[in-house]
């Protein structure tokens, strides 16, 4: 999949050990979940214990603790992506290294096609064997040398993609197989299964204990993955790890916990030079398109098949969304009313399991499968790809609007409205103009809000809101400019109305509008707060202008000289200390935000300002070179027990195993005839301790 795009990398360079839980029984999922966390969808809940990977070698497969096979029997499930191909080359791996005189075979049971399992080991494998040596085929003492490790319990079978397997039904074809081998059955077995199989069918495999794969843990594992993909090129790395970390991109978070999802990102990254698409349903799409490139030998299809499946999927999507009280658990009966039934070997259900867009999560209280989508932001995708026309989401009857469709004031079609707007069909150009201006222009019929109603219009600033998101996916609007001079003209100063009724009102609007900015066009918002931090004489204004400005473009020059020009400047102590905490969000190892907190902390005499200044540098300096150094020195210069207690602290905390800020601590608790002093130092070290 990756070679096409001159990839060419191999386990070993991006490997990143996952863990694994050991399962009870089948899970039975209970309520929906937000969109934002979709990989809980497929989190087991019926568990034993939980393995890091480390401890799993260990103690499954070199101590064989296990309840069921004593360690002789495993099989390793999940969802497709989720790395249990990679995983059994590591045990393989492993066991060669670590198992006294194991003879590890791998199989990939895709290879077995129409041939048995022991057939397969003692014709094929065992010839390729034989031609290594130099002979044309097994002779008569391979085979009996053969049969003597397996005799000896020196053999272990990887078994890999049982799901792969050319049966109708793999896990009774195998269990079979594994019944009538005899000798072959004496070895130790790993294999891999997709959840969906495995949970998909009376379980003949009872005697296996069966272990999950567990995600990456985001953002430890997700960005070491990344570090390693882009080894050669590692400002590439930080920069991906910082679009990820952007607000608004907490789907796509979730999203790449699973390893496959997470190498299309870096592949999206690479072939993008260093960018993702412009809309989210652009990325969206190109991952649909690079999913099913993948295993398209395994599960070969055609373009008529994909684009059917694409549109039922999508009709499902829309409605589950719409209709059902679990929008994203899907009850098996009615995902069959869309794609057939799972037992239909020529159903779009079964293609669908096959490809892995849907996948069995567990059962119901009648023991019927339950499904859902391979994440719910792809659900999310494949719906709006099915709505073709805008009234789906507004259809807007003043008069009487219990007969309207207002489906922009439902959460859950947020996503799927801003996916449906990143659409780059030309026939909907006319379309997605026409639906913004839709919103831009609702009249709630409420009037706006005065002092008997403080709530009227509110409908009107939603679909507003609404508007300028949808503006960040369809780039082509043409009143784009003006919606984003609104919102900022809303966030900042509109609303400094005295009444409290209408101030408390006009401070929602007005933290609204600030979030949105986060969501809307980004090159126009940071434009338009650029133009409001020139022009307002202002110091609150600019300071909260700045604040938003790093929040959409983090390290923004303009925003960091602002904020140092307050705290150097400003008269007013509130904006002095908003604006050092402003730097501790918005200023990751900026040099001029770095350069001011230290100052800051060594000269200043003020009783909090100090305190506000290491809280901000321990927040952007982790790892810093820099910063440590500069700490360490002002340790060893400094009279001020506070200035050396806080430069400690900040060491300890980010500087990783930095034992000289733990001595210091040490020494300052026994020295300092300051109680408070000593109180605070001795926190500090609990702390920094206690995170080792």
């Amino acid at each position: 999949m990756t070679s096409t795009e001159g990839v060419a990398l191999q386990v070993d360079d991006v490997y990143v050990p996952l863990g694994l839980v050991e399962r009870k029984k089948q899970s039975k999922p209970q309520g929906d979940i937000s969109p934002e966390q979709g990989s809980e969808l497929y989190k087991e809940t019926e568990i034993t214990k939980t393995f890091e990977h480390d401890a799993f070698l260990e103690e499954v497969l070199k101590q064989r603790n296990t309840p069921k096979s004593q360690g002789k029997r495993i099989a390793i499930i999940g969802e497709p992506g989720a790395g249990k191909t990679t995983l059994l080359q590591q045990i393989a791996d492993w066991v060669s290294r670590e198992i006294h005189q194991s003879i590890v075979i791998w199989v990939s049971l895709a290879d077995l096609r129409q041939k048995e399992l022991k057939a397969y080991l003692f014709e094929t494998w065992l010839t390729q064997i034989a031609e290594k040596t130099g002979k044309a085929e097994a002779t008569k003492q391979l085979k009996d040398d053969f049969v003597a490790l397996f005799n000896q319990n020196n053999v272990w079978l990887l078994l890999d993609g049982l799901d792969e397997m050319s049966a109708s039904n793999p896990l009774t074809e195998i269990t079979r197989q594994f019944r009538e081998a005899g000798l072959v059955y004496q070895a130790r077995i790993v294999l891999t299964c997709r959840v969906n199989l495995w949970n998909g069918s009376i379980n003949a495999l009872d005697d296996f204990d069966t272990y999950r794969s567990l995600d990456f843990y985001y953002p430890q594992q997700v960005e070491r993955f990344i570090d390693k993909w882009f080894i050669a090129v590692p400002e590439t790395a930080k920069q991906l790890c910082t679009a990820l970390k952007e607000s608004g991109k907490e789907r796509i978070q979730d999203l790449v916990k699973n390893p496959l999802r997470l190498t299309l990102l870096c592949l999206n990254w690479q072939s993008g030079d260093g960018k993702l698409p412009d809309t989210q349903a652009g990325l969206y799409q190109q991952f649909v398109d690079d999913f099913y490139k993948w295993k398209k030998e395994e599960f070969a299809t055609n373009s008529h098949q994909r684009q059917q499946l694409n549109v039922k999927l999508g009709e499902l999507a829309k409605a589950a969304i719409d209709k059902e009280a679990t929008r994203f658990r899907l009850r098996e009966d009615f995902v069959s009313q869309f794609l057939g039934d799972a037992d239909d070997e020529n159903s779009l259900l079964k293609l669908a399991l096959n490809r892995g867009w849907l996948n069995c999560v567990g059962i119901d209280t009648n023991r019927k499968p339950v499904y859902a989508f391979f994440h719910a932001s792809f659900q999310e995708h494949f719906a709006a790809k099915a709505i073709n026309d805008w009234h789906f989401f507004l259809n807007h009857i003043p008069e009487n609007p219990s007969k309207g469709t207002y489906r922009i004031f439902e959460p859950q079609w947020k996503q799927t409205i801003l996916l449906w707007l990143g659409r780059e069909e030309e026939n909907l150009k006319q379309q997605k103009q026409e639906f913004i201006d839709a919103l831009v222009n609702f009249k709630d019929g409420c009037g706006k809000w005065n002092r008997v109603d403080v709530h009227k219009g509110f409908y009107e600033y939603r679909t507003y809101f609404l508007a300028a998101a949808g503006i960040a996916e369809f780039r082509g609007y043409s009143k784009a400019d003006e919606i984003v001079a609104q919102i900022v003209k809303w966030g900042f100063g509109y609303f400094n109305i005295k009444e409290q009724e209408w101030h408390t009102f006009g401070k929602q609007i007005e933290e609204k509008a600030k979030g949105v900015l986060v969501e809307t066009d980004r090159k126009k918002a940071i434009a338009a707060l650029k133009e409001l931090i020139g022009n307002s004489q202002s110091e609150e204004i600019c300071e909260q202008a700045a604040y938003s400005l790093g929040e959409i473009d983090k390290d923004n020059s303009t925003a960091i000289a602002v904020l140092v020009g307050l705290i150097r400047n400003s008269q007013d102590e509130s904006i002095r200390e908003q604006a050092i905490s402003s730097l501790g969000v918005i200023a990751k190892d900026n040099t001029t935000a770095i350069a001011i907190l230290l100052e800051l902390i060594s000269i200043s005499k003020d009783e909090y300002i100090p305190g506000l200044a290491a809280s901000s540098l321990g927040a952007i300096a982790k790892d810093n070179t820099t910063v440590i150094a500069a700490l360490e020195k002002l340790i060893g210069t400094s009279e001020d027990e506070y200035s050396i207690f806080l430069a400690a602290t900040i060491l300890g905390n980010i500087a990783k195993d930095n034992h000289n800020a733990i001595t210091l601590l040490e020494e300052l608790i026994g020295t300092s005839e300051d109680e408070y002093i000593c109180f605070l130092a001795a926190s500090s070290l609990g702390e920094i301790v206690s995170a080792r």
